[in-house]
């Protein structure tokens, strides 16, 4: 069970009067929020209800003649999103915080900012410690995108020319998709934007379509993501990103919710005790002279696909909106 100790943060102690200037560190934002569709949950489980009317029919008709009927079929599908918990608590010692120059649960914010949106970025790309009451189906877009069949990899020798294939597909076997972007479009969505991590970069900056142009264009602008085929794309900076099975990930986002039922709350406390895993108490925070700083967020996730609803089943013959390019795993 951990604590911040004196020695910790031995450096913002006061031993005498200094300077108060301090940097703080910025929070990562977090992928999935940046692209997904965002909602506010109003219960722990919401239902996502889509009613879709197709094949409508018209009729011309001659001048005096009877006009006909139709009955529109109407098709609704429902999804179930739950919001899950995530939580931690700071505790450290009162003498501490008092002769800090600086409010050291003001300076974790940041690194606890990111360390929520990393473990919601890496639960909904790659179901990594993925929470329970999200369940499987629609939570997770990699192992659904694997089981839809969208992965695209890598032979042993990876060069350009294949690289640029398998992510925009070649359009030559119709039915038959060759790249992501393809596979995405042959499932009729619509691909708007794309994800990466880092080191990726570099090899997209080779690629070249027919005519010669870069595919790739890197962001310009601060606020401005990079662009890959006039879509926005966004690379990983942390360790959310499962280098070894994905290269890139994407997708129609639009059919991507992130649910939030609560969003970041901190909460000090100066009495209660802290417990370990089998129930013993570890600290008393009113006995030790402790203050705790706790913080919880409530999240959901789901994609919207037909094949994500209740009562579906997702396998290889699946219309999935998300693809991805993988590198060589033999």
């Amino acid at each position: 069970m951990s604590k911040v100790a004196r020695g910790d943060v031995s450096g913002l102690v006061l031993p005498d009067e200094v300077s108060e200037t301090i940097l703080r560190g910025a929070a990562e934002a977090s992928l999935i929020q940046q692209y997904a569709k965002a909602r506010d949950m109003r219960a722990q489980n919401v239902q996502i209800t889509e009613a879709e009317v197709t094949g409508a029919n018209v009729f011309w008709v001659g001048e005096g003649n009877r006009k006909q009927t139709d009955a529109p079929p109407m098709a609704q599908l429902t999804w179930t999103m739950s919001a899950a918990e995530l939580a931690v608590i700071v505790p450290l010692d009162e003498n501490v915080a008092d002769d800090a120059e600086v409010d050291l649960f003001d300076l974790y914010k940041p690194a606890i900012e990111t360390a929520i949106a990393q473990k919601l970025d890496a639960a909904a790309l790659f179901g990594t410690d993925s929470p329970v009451a999200w369940g499987a189906l629609g939570t997770a877009i990699f192992p659904n995108i694997q089981t839809a069949g969208n992965d695209f990899e890598e032979d042993a020798t990876p060069d350009p020319i294949e690289l640029l294939d398998l992510i925009a597909g070649t359009g030559l076997t119709p039915g038959t998709p060759t790249g992501a972007l393809e596979a995405i479009e042959d499932a009729g969505y619509e691909p708007s934007g794309a994800l990466a991590y880092v080191r990726f970069k570099s090899r997209l900056r080779s690629l070249k379509d027919a005519d010669g142009r870069y595919i790739f264009g890197d962001a310009a602008t601060d606020g401005v993501p990079s662009q890959l085929f006039g879509m926005p794309i966004r690379f990983a900076k942390s360790d959310v990103w499962d280098q070894d099975n994905a290269h890139l990930i994407m997708g129609d986002w639009d059919q991507a919710m992130v649910g939030t039922r609560q969003g970041i709350r901190y909460k000090i406390f100066d009495q209660g005790v802290i417990t370990d895993g089998a129930g013993a108490v570890v600290y008393s925070l009113m006995e030790n002279d402790m203050i705790a700083l706790r913080v919880t967020a409530r999240y959901g996730f789901k994609v919207l696909a037909d094949d994500t609803a209740d009562g579906e089943t997702l396998d290889g013959n699946s219309e999935y909106p998300f693809a991805s390019v993988r590198p060589n795993t033999v």
